[in-house]
């Protein structure tokens, strides 16, 4: 069972949501890429791992019943409280005794002392929150407004900064390249069209997010979602 939970108001720029899980036995699960980084709790034997940004599926597999209690951080919204470079966490699971970061340590205490377990994540959140957000939310909020169809020059012309240094900015706070974000933003921005949106012409949608054509699309779809448009149309309307 899934169940997801606002954050406070303040923690809004920084956090997607909280969310907890709960298995009852061996379960495969595809995870898709969200832009977004997360803390993952086990609540059993109270050990966290850290999920980087991802950039292409991913298979999760549970051996056995489980709880989980998660923190999904929005795009450069981890970097903001961890202050560590998040490339090295893109397509990671890494474990928290490998994350010497002092609030690793302080939301595991205060998960395992507080009777109310969201209320005790937000306030370690809260005495952790920075000055302000983080610098590369503006150039994401562009990306995302554009379905990914805008250039990493023009982005960085847009945050009054070089194109490298913007670069390297974008890459330590996110994860992941402006570019290669953009790339996922737009599939994303298809797999909604696919959802929402009555579809007749692959071709016509593939130009009109941005791609060369229908074979491109399916090439960067397949990759991130790992099933091509027309299967996951397939699966949509079975």
């Amino acid at each position: 069972m899934y169940a997801e939970y606002s954050p406070p108001s303040l923690l809004a720029p920084y956090i997607d949501a909280y969310w907890t899980v709960s298995t009852t036995g061996p379960a495969t699960s595809r995870i898709l890429p969200d832009l977004c980084a997360d803390f993952i709790f086990n609540l059993d034997d109270e050990s966290v791992k850290a999920v980087g940004t991802m950039t292409t599926f991913h298979d999760a597999h549970a051996a056995a019943s489980s709880r989980l209690l998660g923190i999904r951080f929005k795009p450069a919204g981890m970097a903001a409280f961890a202050g560590m470079p998040m490339q090295l966490l893109t397509d990671q699971h890494i474990q928290g005794d490998d994350l010497p970061l002092p609030l690793v340590r302080n939301l595991l205490e205060a998960i395992s002392r507080g009777d109310n377990r969201f209320q005790a994540i937000s306030h370690c959140l809260l005495k952790a929150l920075p000055g302000q957000p983080a610098r590369m939310q503006a150039a994401i909020q562009s990306i995302q407004s554009c379905h990914g169809n805008i250039s990493p020059v023009t982005l960085a012309s847009q945050v009054n900064m070089s194109p490298r240094n913007f670069e390297r900015c974008f890459l330590n706070q996110v994860g992941t390249s402006a570019k290669t974000f953009s790339r996922i933003v737009r599939c994303l921005s298809v797999k909604h069209a696919l959802q929402t949106q009555p579809v007749s012409n692959l071709l016509e949608l593939a130009i009109h997010f941005g791609y060369h054509d229908h074979a491109h699309l399916t090439r960067e779809f397949r990759h991130i979602t790992g099933e091509a448009p027309s299967e996951y149309l397939s699966f949509l309307y079975k």
